[in-house]
């Protein structure tokens, strides 16, 4: 009989502890969604600043403007000898004639987007992430580009564009 009561106030204890770590974490769930919607971004915007990177570096070859096109953050993390490296071994046969905007992913809660571009020349397609800094209140620069044939998405928020933006 004292072994039951001894079970029955353990499990009430563990109960009513679990109830409250569920709060606490429903609670910072709810905090955390909370912080995600502030950011307000204008995807129309960075996918104007993507291309217009995209067309200084990859179709103009324009590397030293390109590279003070970048976010101050993305000059800390690459200097120019490096950034000219990584854009020319992207490269290795041909650069795109032409780059268009298809997709866009806000980061949630960060003051940062993806915009996914396509390049194309005659037959050749490139695809690249471009991750851009900033807002719709405070515009947009680059933080960095990558280049694949696909990229995971990392959210549910992985848009097309009504209609693509594009160099041409």
């Amino acid at each position: 009989m004292v072994r039951g009561t001894i079970v029955d106030r353990r499990s009430r204890a563990h109960s009513t502890s679990s109830v409250g770590f569920n709060l606490i974490s429903l609670a910072l769930a709810l905090a955390l969604m909370g912080c995600a919607g502030s950011v307000k971004h204008d995807e129309d915007r960075a996918a104007r600043r993507a291309i217009e990177f995209a067309k200084v570096v990859f179709i103009d070859k324009n590397f030293d403007k390109g590279y003070e096109l970048l976010s101050d953050s993305g000059k800390r993390h690459i200097p120019l000898d490096k950034f000219k490296q990584t854009i020319s071994s992207m490269h290795p046969r041909a650069y795109p004639s032409k780059v268009t905007a298809m997709e866009y992913e806000p980061m949630a809660g960060e003051n940062a987007i993806y915009i996914f571009l396509t390049g194309q020349n005659g037959a050749e397609q490139f695809t690249y992430r471009v991750t851009l800094e900033g807002t719709a209140a405070t515009d947009y620069k680059v933080l960095k580009i990558d280049q694949s044939l696909g990229f995971p998405t990392f959210s549910n928020q992985k848009r097309a564009f009504q209609t693509p933006l594009s160099s041409e």
